[in-house]
């Protein structure tokens, strides 16, 4: 035991120290100097970051309110076809309704009453069917109605989807979706 106290209060310097230019480290005590310009400097970093972070999280929140306003106008629009549809399949109609057929719209005059016909305005022979007319409309597949006027868009989109589920089969007739 005696061996032992002895070993632990020998004084060895391991290694020997170096000057304070030398230094690798510093102390705590020498960088406790504070210096005004160091607050103010530290102060304007604070603010900048501040502003950085506000005005980046107001282009995110701009950039989620056009999100919205789009999904709004989008469920506007759903909503408007959805009551053109069902006031179409509402009007008398004397036929069968086939899809993908054109049927066009007539109002009787003097009359809040509307029905459908197969004749174009230009295919009655008279003045007063044309005077009639409300417009003409291609009963789709999935019973929506498209306006003559906005048949090569829905056309165009339709083409474009069985484009990409053409490709994405990969021509093994069936889909994958990612997997």
């Amino acid at each position: 035991m005696y061996f032992i106290e002895s070993f632990f209060s020998v004084n060895v310097p391991l290694v020997q120290s170096r000057s304070d230019e030398q230094r690798l480290v510093t102390s705590a005590r020498q960088t406790d100097k504070i210096d005004a310009d160091d607050l103010v400097a530290l102060a304007n970093q604070l603010s900048s970051a501040r502003q950085l972070v506000k005005g980046r999280a107001c282009d995110r929140l701009k950039q989620i309110a056009d999100q919205m306003e789009q999904l709004h106008m989008a469920a506007r629009a759903v909503l408007e076809d959805a009551q053109r549809d069902e006031e179409l399949h509402n009007v008398p109609c004397n036929m069968q309704k086939q899809a993908g057929r054109i049927y066009h719209l007539y109002q009787k005059q003097g009359s809040m009453d509307k029905y459908f016909s197969m004749l174009a305005p230009n295919e009655w022979g008279y003045q007063e069917k044309k005077e009639e007319y409300l417009g003409s409309y291609r009963l789709e597949y999935d019973r929506s109605w498209t306006p003559v006027g906005e048949m090569d868009k829905k056309d165009e989109e339709v083409a474009r989807i069985q484009q990409y589920l053409q490709r994405n089969a990969g021509g093994t007739g069936r889909l994958t979706w990612g997997l």
